[in-house]
């Protein structure tokens, strides 16, 4: 009997060993199959723009923001940024292709004559997006108006009432909570001061209200073999009555309570049939995002359990929390935002603000966590302003809206001036969410499969012409202190050089290095790789699409034709007064490669007297110029104090590498030169000194070219304008007041102090606002709109 005994319960310690691996082993499953799904970076993108009404001869300004969800920092690695702009049905107008660096570029669309009054979109992301079934391209509807607004004709107010259960299910038996939202056809809530839940007994259970955005909640037990509906009644007399969705019989209803706060406090309920076979199961609680994810497991042994988090241990920003089955089968899901540790920054403005003459200059001071440096874009617009009808931000575009199935109206406000009641209104919309956007079906099933690779810079692929000598090579000249990057030929005349951040009519200079050191121009043909000409779509469904709504553009005008911008034959020139200077001795060709180290000398009748040719002129300033007499009279230039090393020529900011080439060439074809001769130059190949030598513009440069071939950059990055201001009417009209742009900084800086300078024009105005958006290489945010007087 006690060998019985014995046998018994080593039968049960090894089925509870077996059941105990077992699960052991399916959460790692669980985990690494959550992993694998985003093994690979996803990057999303916002564009801040400059505002969302244009009127043709205007410009749609924007400066767009790369981001890594994973890590909540800069996508550092992102170059290539498509964006367009596309019709209403979502058809492509135009699309072109912007330089990133470290996360940030700018650009701009010109509205044109082509474009019709109505709604646009603009969208903006990468191709390497492409890959993931989520789409995170940003997209934002602007309105474009030529000449005359087309007012939106007043209808029949329709409603849409969504009934949403917090994770996603409804069960019987049990206490429920359950959200409500209720919007309009343009997807705007709609306040309702008291609704009611009625059963099929026609008996008020309860009642509730929403906020002004339409969103409420009701907690509601409900009885067996009973039904319920909601009614209610909107303020234009309208009554509404929709039925709940339908009532398991079994399962848990799951409830979440994110107010408090140092806890996340997770409330499980369900009924006895449904203890009855759960009872010994095992259920893993998750909290995950972006391929981190945290398991809780535990048995549920009553009817109503209470999981406490500490909120410290959550994700910062957007958590996802999913609750699994015994079989690791999801089958209840709710979102939660996370304020702690959100790298949220702040910004004020120093006052008084300092005018000078016709602008005033606003020092900006930003706070971060870290004090990292941070890139900012500013609009300012007049201070009542309609024309910026954005309610997104870089913040609710980063941690919110990428994880939502749909759209949240005015995201933005949940992150300016946070109050406990901001928070408690995100998480009540959260609770109307539903699940996220991600699907389990597929993380379990399948990997994304990389079909786009991740772009850097465009690809130049060339052929050369010319017959190639022993001991040639082909070069591609930098225009820097970089030297000649040499070409490896396959068949001995195909070459490829990727990786080029380069833009639309830059030029790229080829070279023939000879096997004795001098070059000769070679022959060659060249094409670009880089811009994908493709056209694409929006769908009209996408998220992100219903950014505000343009019901009327003007406050009392709507009817009558609007002139922002003066007609191109009423455009009178300022009066422009020339003054003639003595230019004989200015230097102009100083840049960022030459330092105070250098002295630089500007060729004028005083110089060509002393010094017919070019060698002369070095000889004189500090350096020897040695010619073989023998041979074919090869040049050798060293500083006079030869024990320093080798010294450095550039013509034109290109390296030099065979002094003969400056053999003969006469004083008059230079404009100017720049000798350091100290070995003190940000060149570590030029101990013994550096000459850089620039040639006069005009007929005499193109002796230049002779042994470079030329090629214009084509098929790739648009070349970003600086910031103007098109001809307003008056900025006083009430026009410019209500569509037209004070200015616009796509890419402000700050130092180590958090602090950069903003000038705008002074226009008059009474008062201006400025929305100011930005991100710093640590990953900190910021947006903040700020209304100033000027008076």
């Amino acid at each position: 009997m006690k060998s019985f005994c014995r046998l018994i319960l080593l039968i049960i310690c090894f089925l509870s060993s077996f059941s105990s691996f077992t699960q052991d082993t399916n959460k790692k499953q669980l985990q690494e199959d959550y992993s694998k799904y985003f093994k690979h970076v996803r990057e999303t993108v916002y564009l801040h723009l400059n505002k969302t009404t244009f009127f043709v001869g205007e410009e749609v300004w924007w400066t767009a923001y790369a981001y890594n969800k994973k890590s909540n920092e800069p996508s550092f690695g992102t170059t290539n940024l498509y964006c367009g702009l596309y019709d209403r049905k979502g058809k492509q107008v135009k699309k072109e292709l912007f330089l990133m660096e470290k996360g940030v570029g700018h650009g701009s669309f010109t509205i044109d004559s082509t474009f019709t009054s109505g709604t646009y979109y603009i969208k903006g992301g990468t191709t390497w997006m492409k890959n993931f079934e989520e789409d995170d391209h940003f997209v934002h509807k602007i309105n474009i108006i030529n000449k005359t607004i087309i007012p939106k004709l007043n209808t029949t107010t329709t409603f849409d009432l969504q009934i949403l259960p917090e994770g996603g299910h409804l069960i019987s038996n049990t206490d429920n909570m359950v959200g409500v939202r209720l919007t309009n056809e343009n997807g705007k809530g709609i306040q309702i001061d008291k609704a009611e839940v009625l059963d099929n007994e026609n008996s008020v259970v309860t009642s509730f209200y929403t906020n002004r955005y339409g969103v409420g909640r009701f907690k509601l037990r409900i009885q067996p073999n009973k039904t319920y509906r909601l009614k209610l009644n909107s303020k234009d007399g309208q009554v509404l009555e929709k039925s709940l969705p339908p009532i398991k019989p079994r399962g848990i209803a799951m409830a979440i309570n994110n107010i408090i706060d140092d806890k996340l406090v997770v409330s499980l309920n369900t009924n006895l049939e449904t203890l009855k076979g759960v009872s010994r199961d095992i259920f893993h609680l998750a909290i995950h995002r972006d391929g981190l994810m945290k398991l809780n497991s535990f048995n549920l042994d009553s009817i109503s359990k209470t999981i406490k988090i500490d909120k410290h241990k959550l994700l910062p920003g957007t958590n996802i929390i999913t609750l699994f089955n015994k079989d690791l089968e999801p089958i209840s899901e709710r979102l939660i935002f996370n304020y702690h540790k959100t790298n949220l920054a702040t910004a004020s403005l120093n006052k008084p603000f300092k005018k000078k003459k016709d602008s005033i200059s606003i020092k900006i001071n930003v706070f971060s966590k870290n004090n990292t440096p941070m890139s900012l874009s500013v609009s300012a617009l007049p201070i009542t302003s309609i024309a910026n009808n954005s309610n997104t931000s870089i913040i609710s575009d980063f941690l919110l809206q990428p994880y939502l199935k749909s759209v949240v109206e005015n995201p933005a406000r949940y992150f300016t001036e946070i109050t406990r009641i901001k928070e408690y209104e995100l998480d009540l919309i959260l609770l109307t969410q539903g699940w996220s956007r991600y699907n389990w079906d597929m993380i379990f099933e399948e990997i994304p499969k990389i079909d786009h690779p991740f772009e850097f810079g465009i690809k130049a692929v060339g052929q050369v012409n010319s017959k190639m000598r022993k001991g040639e090579v082909l070069a591609l000249v930098q225009n820097s202190i970089t030297p000649m990057l040499f070409l490896e030929l396959k068949d001995s005349i195909n070459f490829a050089v990727t990786d080029l951040l380069l833009e639309n009519g830059d030029a790229m200079k080829f070279s023939i290095k000879k096997k004795r050191g001098g070059l000769r121009k070679p022959n060659l043909d060249l094409d670009f790789v880089g811009f994908n000409s493709i056209e694409d779509s929006i769908a009209l469904l996408k998220r992100n699409s219903l950014s505000f709504n343009f019901n009327s553009p003007s406050k009392n005008n709507a009817h009558q034709n609007v002139f922002l911008i003066q007609p191109e034959d009423l455009i009178t020139l300022d009066e422009v007064v020339l003054t003639e200077e003595k230019i004989e001795n200015q230097l102009t060709r100083k840049s960022s490669l030459i330092d105070s180290s250098f002295r630089g000398v500007k060729i004028d009748e005083k110089e060509l007297r002393r010094s017919p040719l070019l060698t002369d002129l070095i000889a004189r300033n500090g350096f020897r110029v040695i010619v073989n007499p023998r041979g074919d009279g090869e040049v050798l230039i060293t500083n006079m104090k030869p024990i320093l090393g080798p010294v450095r020529v550039y013509e034109n900011d290109i390296p030099v590498l065979d002094p003969t080439q400056l053999l003969n060439i006469p004083l008059n074809q230079i404009d100017e030169v720049y000798f350091e001769t100290d070995g003190m130059a940000a060149d570590i190949n030029a101990t013994g000194g550096v000459i850089r030598i620039y040639r006069k513009e005009g007929p005499s440069a193109r002796l230049s070219t002779s042994r470079f071939a030329e090629k214009l950059v084509e098929n790739s990055f648009t070349k970003s304008k600086e910031f103007y201001r098109p001809k307003y009417t008056s900025p006083i009209n009430q026009n410019f007041i209500d569509f037209g742009i004070v200015h616009w900084e796509p890419q402000l800086s700050t130092n180590n102090k958090g602090e950069t300078i903003l000038t705008i024009p002074d226009d008059k105005l009474p008062a201006v606002k400025l929305f100011i958006e930005g991100m710093a290489e640590d990953g900190s945010l910021l947006s903040q709109t700020h209304e100033i007087s000027l008076n």
